[in-house]
Protein backbone atom coordinates (compact mmCIF):
# COMPACT_ATOMS: atom_id res chain seq x y z
CA UNK A 1 0.00 0.00 0.00
CA UNK A 2 1.21 3.46 -0.79
CA UNK A 3 1.28 6.28 1.82
CA UNK A 4 -0.95 9.28 1.11
CA UNK A 5 0.56 12.80 1.85
CA UNK A 6 -1.28 16.09 1.97
CA UNK A 7 0.73 19.25 0.99
CA UNK A 8 -0.13 22.88 2.04
CA UNK A 9 0.97 26.06 3.95
CA UNK A 10 1.32 25.86 7.68
CA UNK A 11 -0.65 28.11 10.02
CA UNK A 12 2.58 29.65 11.33
CA UNK A 13 3.74 30.69 7.85
CA UNK A 14 0.36 32.27 7.15
CA UNK A 15 0.47 34.32 10.33
CA UNK A 16 4.01 35.53 9.54
CA UNK A 17 2.96 36.57 6.04
CA UNK A 18 0.01 38.57 7.35
CA UNK A 19 2.19 40.36 9.89
CA UNK A 20 4.73 41.30 7.19
CA UNK A 21 1.95 42.69 4.96
CA UNK A 22 0.57 44.75 7.85
CA UNK A 23 4.00 46.22 8.54
CA UNK A 24 4.57 47.10 4.88
CA UNK A 25 1.12 48.69 4.59
CA UNK A 26 1.73 50.78 7.70
CA UNK A 27 5.08 51.92 6.34
CA UNK A 28 3.49 53.01 3.06
CA UNK A 29 0.72 54.89 4.90
CA UNK A 30 3.25 56.66 7.13
CA UNK A 31 5.29 57.64 4.08
CA UNK A 32 2.21 59.19 2.47
CA UNK A 33 1.06 60.87 5.67
CA UNK A 34 4.41 62.41 6.62
CA UNK A 35 4.78 64.75 3.66
CA UNK A 36 6.02 62.36 1.11
CA UNK A 37 4.12 61.76 -2.07
CA UNK A 38 0.82 63.32 -0.95
CA UNK A 39 2.47 66.56 0.21
CA UNK A 40 4.56 66.84 -2.93
CA UNK A 41 1.52 66.23 -5.08
CA UNK A 42 -0.41 68.88 -3.15
CA UNK A 43 2.45 71.34 -3.62
CA UNK A 44 2.67 70.58 -7.34
CA UNK A 45 -1.07 71.16 -7.83
CA UNK A 46 -0.98 74.43 -5.86
CA UNK A 47 2.02 75.84 -7.73
CA UNK A 48 0.52 74.79 -11.04
CA UNK A 49 -2.71 76.58 -10.15
CA UNK A 50 -0.88 79.78 -9.21
CA UNK A 51 1.14 79.76 -12.43
CA UNK A 52 -2.08 79.27 -14.38
CA UNK A 53 -3.65 82.21 -12.54
CA UNK A 54 -0.61 84.36 -13.38
CA UNK A 55 -0.93 83.48 -17.06
CA UNK A 56 -4.66 84.23 -17.07
CA UNK A 57 -4.05 87.53 -15.28
CA UNK A 58 -1.40 88.49 -17.85
CA UNK A 59 -3.96 87.88 -20.62
CA UNK A 60 -6.52 90.06 -18.81
CA UNK A 61 -3.96 92.86 -18.40
CA UNK A 62 -3.04 92.63 -22.08
CA UNK A 63 -6.72 92.86 -23.04
CA UNK A 64 -7.06 95.98 -20.90
CA UNK A 65 -4.06 97.57 -22.58
CA UNK A 66 -5.50 96.76 -26.01
CA UNK A 67 -8.78 98.38 -24.98
CA UNK A 68 -6.85 101.44 -23.88
CA UNK A 69 -4.96 101.59 -27.18
CA UNK A 70 -8.18 101.31 -29.21
CA UNK A 71 -10.03 103.81 -27.06
CA UNK A 72 -12.56 101.25 -25.83
CA UNK A 73 -11.54 101.13 -22.20
CA UNK A 74 -9.56 102.76 -19.41
CA UNK A 75 -6.73 100.24 -19.55
CA UNK A 76 -6.23 100.13 -15.78
CA UNK A 77 -4.09 97.45 -14.14
CA UNK A 78 -6.32 95.09 -12.18
CA UNK A 79 -6.67 95.12 -8.39
CA UNK A 80 -8.61 92.66 -6.22
CA UNK A 81 -8.37 91.45 -2.62
CA UNK A 82 -11.71 89.70 -1.94
CA UNK A 83 -12.61 86.20 -3.17
CA UNK A 84 -15.48 87.42 -5.33
CA UNK A 85 -13.31 90.16 -6.87
CA UNK A 86 -10.57 87.67 -7.76
CA UNK A 87 -13.03 85.13 -9.17
CA UNK A 88 -14.54 87.88 -11.32
CA UNK A 89 -11.09 88.25 -12.92
CA UNK A 90 -10.03 84.58 -12.72
CA UNK A 91 -13.21 82.42 -12.72
CA UNK A 92 -11.15 79.24 -12.09
CA UNK A 93 -9.76 80.58 -8.81
CA UNK A 94 -10.39 77.99 -6.05
CA UNK A 95 -12.26 79.00 -2.92
CA UNK A 96 -9.82 77.01 -0.79
CA UNK A 97 -7.12 79.55 -1.76
CA UNK A 98 -9.14 82.44 -0.32
CA UNK A 99 -6.94 85.19 1.20
CA UNK A 100 -3.74 83.36 0.25
CA UNK A 101 -3.18 85.73 -2.66
CA UNK A 102 -4.49 89.07 -3.92
CA UNK A 103 -4.17 91.01 -7.16
CA UNK A 104 -2.34 94.33 -6.95
CA UNK A 105 -1.64 96.51 -9.99
CA UNK A 106 -1.94 93.68 -12.45
CA UNK A 107 0.09 91.05 -10.62
CA UNK A 108 -0.46 88.35 -8.02
CA UNK A 109 0.83 89.28 -4.57
CA UNK A 110 0.73 87.77 -1.10
CA UNK A 111 -2.64 87.95 0.62
CA UNK A 112 -3.54 88.31 4.29
CA UNK A 113 -3.51 84.56 5.04
CA UNK A 114 -0.08 83.51 6.26
CA UNK A 115 -0.50 79.80 7.04
CA UNK A 116 2.15 77.44 5.74
CA UNK A 117 3.16 75.65 3.64
CA UNK A 118 1.18 77.84 1.24
CA UNK A 119 3.02 81.06 2.12
CA UNK A 120 6.40 79.32 1.64
CA UNK A 121 5.28 77.89 -1.70
CA UNK A 122 4.20 81.33 -2.91
CA UNK A 123 7.55 82.82 -1.93
CA UNK A 124 9.30 79.98 -3.75
CA UNK A 125 7.35 81.03 -6.84
CA UNK A 126 8.83 84.51 -6.49
CA UNK A 127 5.68 86.11 -5.06
CA UNK A 128 6.97 88.34 -2.27
CA UNK A 129 5.03 91.61 -2.47
CA UNK A 130 2.19 92.14 -0.06
CA UNK A 131 -0.99 94.15 -0.16
CA UNK A 132 -0.66 96.93 2.42
CA UNK A 133 -3.68 97.51 4.64
CA UNK A 134 -5.69 95.40 2.25
CA UNK A 135 -4.91 97.74 -0.66
CA UNK A 136 -2.15 98.16 -3.23
CA UNK A 137 0.26 101.03 -2.61
CA UNK A 138 -1.28 103.05 -5.43
CA UNK A 139 -4.55 103.26 -3.49
CA UNK A 140 -2.86 104.01 -0.18
CA UNK A 141 -0.93 107.13 -1.16
CA UNK A 142 -3.08 110.22 -1.61
CA UNK A 143 -2.18 113.67 -2.93
CA UNK A 144 -0.70 115.70 -0.08
CA UNK A 145 0.45 112.68 1.97
CA UNK A 146 3.93 112.84 3.46
CA UNK A 147 6.33 110.12 2.35
CA UNK A 148 9.71 109.18 3.82
CA UNK A 149 11.60 107.82 0.82
CA UNK A 150 15.38 107.69 0.51
CA UNK A 151 16.75 107.97 -3.02
CA UNK A 152 20.31 106.90 -3.74
CA UNK A 153 21.61 110.47 -3.85
CA UNK A 154 24.55 112.00 -5.67
CA UNK A 155 26.44 115.18 -6.54
CA UNK A 156 26.55 117.34 -9.63
CA UNK A 157 29.06 120.02 -10.66
CA UNK A 158 26.94 122.83 -12.08
CA UNK A 159 29.14 125.90 -12.47
CA UNK A 160 29.06 126.22 -16.25
CA UNK A 161 31.07 128.64 -18.37
CA UNK A 162 29.92 129.98 -21.74
CA UNK A 163 32.83 130.92 -23.95
CA UNK A 164 35.98 132.26 -22.34
CA UNK A 165 34.54 135.13 -20.31
CA UNK A 166 32.12 133.10 -18.16
CA UNK A 167 29.12 135.27 -18.90
CA UNK A 168 26.62 132.53 -18.07
CA UNK A 169 26.73 130.58 -14.81
CA UNK A 170 24.56 128.24 -12.85
CA UNK A 171 25.84 127.38 -9.38
CA UNK A 172 24.86 126.52 -5.81
CA UNK A 173 24.82 129.83 -3.94
CA UNK A 174 25.05 128.31 -0.45
CA UNK A 175 25.38 131.60 1.42
CA UNK A 176 22.75 133.41 -0.68
CA UNK A 177 25.00 136.39 -1.42
CA UNK A 178 24.25 136.26 -5.19
CA UNK A 179 27.90 135.76 -6.04
CA UNK A 180 29.98 132.70 -6.82
CA UNK A 181 32.38 131.64 -4.08
CA UNK A 182 34.86 128.81 -3.76
CA UNK A 183 33.12 125.52 -2.97
CA UNK A 184 29.78 126.44 -4.55
CA UNK A 185 30.28 124.34 -7.68
CA UNK A 186 28.36 121.28 -6.48
CA UNK A 187 24.79 120.40 -5.71
CA UNK A 188 24.91 117.67 -3.05
CA UNK A 189 22.16 115.22 -2.19
CA UNK A 190 20.12 116.13 0.89
CA UNK A 191 17.97 113.67 2.84
CA UNK A 192 14.52 115.22 2.42
CA UNK A 193 10.86 114.54 3.14
CA UNK A 194 8.53 114.09 0.18
CA UNK A 195 4.84 114.81 -0.53
CA UNK A 196 2.57 112.98 -2.95
CA UNK A 197 2.10 115.35 -5.88
CA UNK A 198 0.10 113.11 -8.21
CA UNK A 199 -1.40 109.62 -8.21
CA UNK A 200 -2.77 108.51 -11.58
CA UNK A 201 -3.54 104.91 -10.69
CA UNK A 202 -0.37 103.39 -12.12
CA UNK A 203 2.33 105.78 -10.86
CA UNK A 204 2.88 107.98 -7.84
CA UNK A 205 4.75 111.28 -8.23
CA UNK A 206 6.54 112.69 -5.18
CA UNK A 207 7.87 116.23 -4.75
CA UNK A 208 10.16 117.50 -2.00
CA UNK A 209 8.11 118.87 0.89
CA UNK A 210 10.26 122.01 0.97
CA UNK A 211 12.58 123.66 -1.59
CA UNK A 212 16.22 122.63 -1.30
CA UNK A 213 19.50 124.35 -2.21
CA UNK A 214 19.99 127.85 -3.64
CA UNK A 215 20.41 127.58 -7.39
CA UNK A 216 21.76 130.77 -8.94
CA UNK A 217 21.36 131.55 -12.64
CA UNK A 218 23.56 134.25 -14.13
CA UNK A 219 23.46 135.48 -17.71
CA UNK A 220 21.07 135.11 -20.65
CA UNK A 221 22.23 131.67 -21.75
CA UNK A 222 21.88 130.32 -18.22
CA UNK A 223 18.24 131.36 -18.37
CA UNK A 224 17.66 130.11 -21.91
CA UNK A 225 18.95 126.65 -21.02
CA UNK A 226 18.05 126.81 -17.33
CA UNK A 227 15.13 124.36 -17.47
CA UNK A 228 17.23 121.62 -19.05
CA UNK A 229 20.03 122.17 -16.55
CA UNK A 230 17.65 122.13 -13.59
CA UNK A 231 16.23 118.81 -14.77
CA UNK A 232 19.72 117.38 -15.21
CA UNK A 233 20.65 118.38 -11.67
CA UNK A 234 17.58 116.69 -10.21
CA UNK A 235 18.07 113.58 -12.33
CA UNK A 236 21.67 113.19 -11.20
CA UNK A 237 21.25 114.09 -7.52
CA UNK A 238 17.74 112.84 -6.75
CA UNK A 239 16.99 110.35 -9.52
CA UNK A 240 14.19 112.51 -10.90
CA UNK A 241 13.55 115.92 -12.41
CA UNK A 242 12.51 119.39 -11.31
CA UNK A 243 8.94 120.50 -10.64
CA UNK A 244 7.21 121.77 -13.78
CA UNK A 245 4.47 124.27 -14.45
CA UNK A 246 2.59 121.37 -16.10
CA UNK A 247 2.53 119.51 -12.77
CA UNK A 248 1.00 122.52 -11.06
CA UNK A 249 -1.53 123.06 -13.85
CA UNK A 250 -2.73 119.49 -13.42
CA UNK A 251 -2.77 119.74 -9.64
CA UNK A 252 -5.00 122.81 -9.58
CA UNK A 253 -7.20 121.58 -12.42
CA UNK A 254 -6.05 124.15 -14.98
CA UNK A 255 -7.10 122.94 -18.42
CA UNK A 256 -4.84 125.21 -20.47
CA UNK A 257 -7.57 126.86 -22.53
CA UNK A 258 -5.40 129.95 -22.97
CA UNK A 259 -2.82 127.92 -24.89
CA UNK A 260 0.81 129.03 -24.88
CA UNK A 261 1.18 132.78 -25.39
CA UNK A 262 4.13 133.92 -27.50
CA UNK A 263 4.63 137.68 -27.70
CA UNK A 264 7.25 140.19 -28.70
CA UNK A 265 7.46 143.96 -28.33
CA UNK A 266 7.39 145.96 -31.53
CA UNK A 267 9.32 149.18 -32.14
CA UNK A 268 6.62 151.10 -30.24
CA UNK A 269 7.02 148.80 -27.23
CA UNK A 270 3.59 147.32 -27.77
CA UNK A 271 2.99 143.67 -26.98
CA UNK A 272 2.50 141.86 -30.27
CA UNK A 273 1.47 138.26 -30.77
CA UNK A 274 3.78 135.95 -32.65
CA UNK A 275 2.33 135.69 -36.18
CA UNK A 276 0.17 132.65 -36.96
CA UNK A 277 2.01 129.54 -38.18
CA UNK A 278 5.37 130.91 -37.05
CA UNK A 279 7.04 128.01 -35.27
CA UNK A 280 10.78 128.61 -35.40
CA UNK A 281 13.11 131.42 -34.45
CA UNK A 282 14.17 131.82 -38.07
CA UNK A 283 10.55 132.20 -39.17
CA UNK A 284 9.98 134.82 -36.49
CA UNK A 285 12.98 136.82 -37.63
CA UNK A 286 11.75 136.72 -41.21
CA UNK A 287 8.20 137.71 -40.25
CA UNK A 288 9.19 140.77 -38.22
CA UNK A 289 12.26 141.74 -40.23
CA UNK A 290 14.54 141.68 -37.19
CA UNK A 291 17.63 139.73 -36.27
CA UNK A 292 17.16 138.48 -32.73
CA UNK A 293 20.29 138.39 -30.62
CA UNK A 294 19.14 135.43 -28.55
CA UNK A 295 19.63 133.17 -31.56
CA UNK A 296 23.16 132.71 -30.24
CA UNK A 297 21.40 130.69 -27.52
CA UNK A 298 18.63 128.50 -28.97
CA UNK A 299 19.39 127.26 -32.50
CA UNK A 300 17.70 129.08 -35.36
CA UNK A 301 15.79 126.03 -36.59
CA UNK A 302 14.42 125.01 -33.21
CA UNK A 303 10.71 125.40 -32.61
CA UNK A 304 9.70 128.22 -30.30
CA UNK A 305 7.71 125.71 -28.31
CA UNK A 306 10.93 123.96 -27.33
CA UNK A 307 11.80 127.03 -25.29
CA UNK A 308 8.37 128.39 -24.43
CA UNK A 309 6.32 125.51 -22.99
CA UNK A 310 3.96 127.74 -21.02
CA UNK A 311 3.35 131.34 -20.19
CA UNK A 312 0.79 131.01 -17.43
CA UNK A 313 0.64 132.97 -14.19
CA UNK A 314 -1.18 131.56 -11.17
CA UNK A 315 -1.97 133.70 -8.15
CA UNK A 316 -2.91 131.92 -4.95
CA UNK A 317 -5.70 134.33 -4.09
CA UNK A 318 -7.42 133.60 -7.42
CA UNK A 319 -7.39 129.81 -6.99
CA UNK A 320 -10.52 129.78 -4.84
CA UNK A 321 -11.69 126.34 -6.02
CA UNK A 322 -8.46 124.55 -5.11
CA UNK A 323 -7.99 122.56 -1.91
CA UNK A 324 -5.93 124.51 0.65
CA UNK A 325 -3.76 121.45 1.20
CA UNK A 326 -2.81 121.53 -2.48
CA UNK A 327 -2.14 125.28 -2.38
CA UNK A 328 0.10 124.82 0.65
CA UNK A 329 2.07 122.25 -1.35
CA UNK A 330 2.68 124.74 -4.16
CA UNK A 331 3.21 128.11 -2.52
CA UNK A 332 6.23 128.27 -0.24
CA UNK A 333 7.92 131.22 1.46
CA UNK A 334 11.25 130.16 0.01
CA UNK A 335 11.03 130.62 -3.76
CA UNK A 336 11.99 127.82 -6.11
CA UNK A 337 12.61 127.27 -9.82
CA UNK A 338 10.27 125.38 -12.14
CA UNK A 339 11.79 123.59 -15.12
CA UNK A 340 9.39 125.15 -17.64
CA UNK A 341 10.74 128.13 -19.54
CA UNK A 342 9.32 131.12 -21.34
CA UNK A 343 11.00 133.55 -23.71
CA UNK A 344 9.61 137.03 -24.23
CA UNK A 345 11.13 138.41 -27.38
CA UNK A 346 11.85 142.15 -27.55
CA UNK A 347 12.54 143.54 -31.04
CA UNK A 348 13.43 147.24 -31.04
CA UNK A 349 14.20 149.32 -34.15
CA UNK A 350 15.65 147.97 -37.35
CA UNK A 351 18.88 146.52 -35.98
CA UNK A 352 18.79 146.95 -32.19
CA UNK A 353 17.10 144.01 -30.45
CA UNK A 354 17.42 141.91 -27.37
CA UNK A 355 15.63 139.00 -25.75
CA UNK A 356 14.40 138.46 -22.22
CA UNK A 357 15.05 134.89 -21.18
CA UNK A 358 12.61 133.69 -18.54
CA UNK A 359 12.54 130.65 -16.30
CA UNK A 360 9.35 129.76 -14.45
CA UNK A 361 9.44 130.11 -10.70
CA UNK A 362 7.27 130.17 -7.58
CA UNK A 363 7.70 132.88 -4.99
CA UNK A 364 5.33 133.23 -2.03
CA UNK A 365 1.83 133.53 -3.49
CA UNK A 366 2.48 133.54 -7.22
CA UNK A 367 3.60 131.17 -9.96
CA UNK A 368 5.25 133.38 -12.53
CA UNK A 369 8.49 133.76 -14.50
CA UNK A 370 11.81 135.35 -13.66
CA UNK A 371 13.45 137.17 -16.55
CA UNK A 372 16.96 138.38 -17.30
CA UNK A 373 17.97 140.46 -20.33
CA UNK A 374 20.39 139.13 -22.90
CA UNK A 375 22.06 142.14 -24.49
CA UNK A 376 24.79 144.67 -23.82
CA UNK A 377 23.29 145.91 -20.56
CA UNK A 378 26.33 145.58 -18.31
CA UNK A 379 25.42 145.04 -14.66
CA UNK A 380 21.82 144.19 -15.55
CA UNK A 381 22.95 140.66 -16.31
CA UNK A 382 22.48 139.89 -12.64
CA UNK A 383 22.12 136.72 -10.63
CA UNK A 384 18.68 135.30 -9.88
CA UNK A 385 18.49 133.02 -6.84
CA UNK A 386 15.92 130.32 -6.09
CA UNK A 387 15.65 126.87 -4.52
CA UNK A 388 14.91 123.53 -6.21
CA UNK A 389 12.01 121.12 -5.75
CA UNK A 390 13.05 117.70 -7.03
CA UNK A 391 10.38 115.30 -8.28
CA UNK A 392 10.55 111.50 -8.46
CA UNK A 393 8.06 109.06 -9.96
CA UNK A 394 7.48 105.60 -8.49
CA UNK A 395 5.66 102.66 -10.05
CA UNK A 396 2.54 101.27 -8.42
CA UNK A 397 4.56 98.34 -7.07
CA UNK A 398 6.44 100.46 -4.53
CA UNK A 399 6.10 98.95 -1.06
CA UNK A 400 5.38 100.47 2.33
CA UNK A 401 7.76 99.41 5.08
CA UNK A 402 6.36 96.81 7.47
CA UNK A 403 7.97 98.56 10.46
CA UNK A 404 6.12 101.85 10.14
CA UNK A 405 3.15 102.11 7.83
CA UNK A 406 2.21 105.59 9.09
CA UNK A 407 -0.82 107.44 7.74
CA UNK A 408 0.81 110.25 5.75
CA UNK A 409 -0.91 113.06 7.65
CA UNK A 410 2.31 114.74 8.85
CA UNK A 411 6.06 114.49 8.77
CA UNK A 412 6.05 112.44 11.97
CA UNK A 413 3.54 109.96 10.54
CA UNK A 414 4.90 109.84 6.99
CA UNK A 415 4.48 106.69 4.94
CA UNK A 416 7.75 104.73 5.03
CA UNK A 417 8.60 103.40 1.58
CA UNK A 418 11.01 100.56 0.97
Amino acid sequence: MKNKRTSGISLVALIVTIIVLIILTAAVIVTFMEGGIIERAKEAVFKSDIRTYQEMLAVKNAENMIELATGNGEGELLNATELAEIQAIIPEFKEEYKDLIAISNGEIVLGSREDNPYRDWLIELGIRKEVIVGKPIIEVLQVGDYVDYNTTGGTYDIKTATGTNETSWIFNDKDGDSSFDEGEEEIVYQDIMWIVLKNNGTEVTLVSAEPVENIALYGGNAFAYGPTRLDTICETVYGGRNLKIEDINELIGFDGDDETKWIYKDDSWNNTNIPENVRTIGELENSIGQILMFRTGPEQGKELGDYIPNYYIHEKENLIDVDNKVLDMIFKDKGYWLSSSTIMVYAIGEFDSYASFCVRDVINNEVSSMSLYSTDMGDDMSVRLKGLRPVVTLSATAEISDTNKGDGSSVSSAWQLK
